[in-house]
């Protein structure tokens, strides 16, 4: 049975008024009506009878009612106790967010946000797969998307640009792209995989393909060969390791989003809404996503 027919029922019996107790409850008088009705089919008996207006217990609502007090009060102290814990600084929050953030951003945030709010802990989960956030298997998302899901509330918090990338030894050797045109005179690192479809990637495939000379279906391993230098790579900001240097911009790959995401019924909680907004900010102060080209486009 939902507990709001036996809340309901309550409220009618303390106000002989299905008006009152609607307004009472910030409901409509068609949900009020309609629980009373439900909590009859479920009990199989009428609780209330319409007496000049006024609706007048049965003698099966009689003794049902003690009980709805007790049960009513319960659960009154239960949402209470609910709710005193949401204002407070103090809990678990889980934290869902890609490889390269969990690597190499988070950890130092999270152990400033640490510092700033030592009764909170953040557990991280490193995935980029969506998450079903109703489950509460995760109560923040921070995701690279153009169209985050409708079902999730929260806000873009950095656009985050792509370049080309490539290591101090591969630049000495084989010198340094200032154009788009000059990627044809060097050995260059592409996707396979789903990664292949992102625009910058087609671009590669279309236009330099015989310069391709190694392909990765993720970008993590891709900066990795491109340290060894293997070639020049495409990448987005938040990817770029030490000992990597942005040589220049690569206008066929658009900017990634970078989303802070909840889902609305976790949009009040205090321990959640301070997590956002430290992560927000920190994003937002971040130099390594607006990186400098070390040479003239």
């Amino acid at each position: 049975m939902d507990w709001n027919y036996l809340r309901t029922f309550h409220a009618v019996a303390e106000t002989g008024s299905l008006t009152k107790a609607a307004e009472q409850l910030s409901i409509s008088h068609a949900t009020a009506f309609r629980h009373v009705r439900a909590f009859e089919t479920a009990l199989g008996s009428r609780v209330f009878e319409k007496v000049k207006g006024q609706y007048m217990l049965t003698e099966a609502g009689e003794e049902i009612l003690g009980l709805a007090k007790s049960v009513a009060v319960s659960i009154g102290d239960i949402e209470r106790q609910g709710k005193g814990r949401d204002v407070q600084l103090k809990g678990r929050v889980r934290l869902t967010a890609p490889g390269s953030f969990s690597y190499f951003f988070l950890p130092g945030y999270l152990s400033d946000f640490r510092r700033k709010y030592p009764d909170i802990s953040v557990e991280l989960l490193t995935s980029n797969d969506e998450i079903n956030m109703s489950t509460r298997a995760a109560e923040i998302a921070l995701r690279v998307t153009s169209t985050p899901p409708d079902h999730l509330i929260g806000r873009k918090i950095a656009d985050i640009p792509w370049g080309i990338y490539g290591s101090p030894n591969y630049l000495q050797k084989h010198g340094q792209p200032q154009t788009i045109a000059d990627l044809q005179k060097h050995q260059l690192i592409a996707a396979t995989g789903p990664l292949a479809r992102r625009p910058g990637f087609v671009y590669l495939d279309q236009e330099c393909r015989d310069q391709i000379a190694i392909r990765c279906d993720d970008l993590m391993p891709m900066a990795s060969f491109a340290l060894q230098s293997e070639g020049l790579a495409l990448l987005p900001a938040d990817m770029c390791r030490e000992g990597l240097t942005r040589c220049m911009a690569f206008s066929p790959a658009p900017d990634n989003q970078l989303w802070l995401l909840t889902h609305p019924d976790l949009r009040n909680i205090e321990r959640v809404k301070q997590v956002m907004r430290f992560l927000s900010s920190a994003f937002k102060l971040e130099t390594r996503l607006h990186p400098v080209d070390s040479g003239t486009n």
